[in-house]
């Protein structure tokens, strides 16, 4: 599994142990405080099933770059969560699926007559800057997800729905900045929300509503907030 760098400073350790000791646990899934579920609850149901796989971790941390316009980036690891990354995030994904009521169910194994869930981790980045006056926070979080059809009579599935949601959340430069780890949570929730809207839009859970057709996956940045 892909970790991103293991490089500490004292005040990124000095975030660490604040994140810890005011939260519950350092578990995206589980604390509230580091990622609050997006609240969308879709119109018109759908009328398929979903099998959601698990998160596949293809993250690339030897990619990340080192400076900033001359300045330091000191990227935290992935030894501050509790669980696996990849675990934590498919599980915000299915909580979040069930909620939002998009599928008839979401089912614990695979059927025939189901739809196919396939995500895909590319980037889940906490760090900071070193700056003149300060310190600035950052986070990047990227899923690939990938949806395939029903089986059909040759016994295959159709590819109905595939996009990379990525949103990247920087904090103003300032002597004690956001901590990194809950700009992170809100990376997650500006990109799970996305992913939300589109499958809605997208019409595949619905058997009896056309579908829009499968889409190449690009980049759908959300605006930092």
């Amino acid at each position: 599994m892909a970790r991103t760098p293991r490089i500490w400073s004292p005040l990124f350790l000095a975030l660490a142990a604040a994140c810890s000791t005011t939260n519950r646990a350092a578990d995206l899934a589980k604390n509230d405080l580091l990622y609050m579920d997006v609240p969308f609850v879709t119109k018109a149901p759908g009328d398929r099933p979903v099998f959601v796989a698990p998160v596949a971790d293809a993250r690339e941390p030897g990619k990340l770059p080192t400076v900033d316009r001359g300045f330091p980036i000191v990227y935290g690891g992935d030894d501050f969560w509790e669980r696996p990354v990849a675990e934590m995030v498919g599980d915000v994904l299915q909580r979040q699926l069930e909620q939002s009521q998009l599928f008839a169910a979401v089912q614990p194994q695979v059927t025939p007559d189901g739809l196919v869930l396939k995500p895909t981790l590319l980037s889940f980045t906490t760090g900071m800057v070193e700056g003149m006056s300060g310190q600035r926070s950052l986070a990047e979080f990227s899923l690939r997800v990938q949806v395939y059809g029903p089986v059909a009579a040759d016994g295959k599935r159709a590819l109905v729905h595939e996009q990379i949601y990525l949103s990247q959340q920087t904090s103003p430069q300032e002597l004690n900045p956001t901590s990194p780890y809950r700009l992170i949570g809100r990376a997650a929730q500006a990109s799970i929300g996305k992913l939300m809207v589109q499958l809605d839009g997208s019409n595949i859970a619905r058997s009896d509503v056309p579908a829009d057709p499968a889409r190449p996956a690009e980049a759908s940045a959300v605006p930092a907030r």
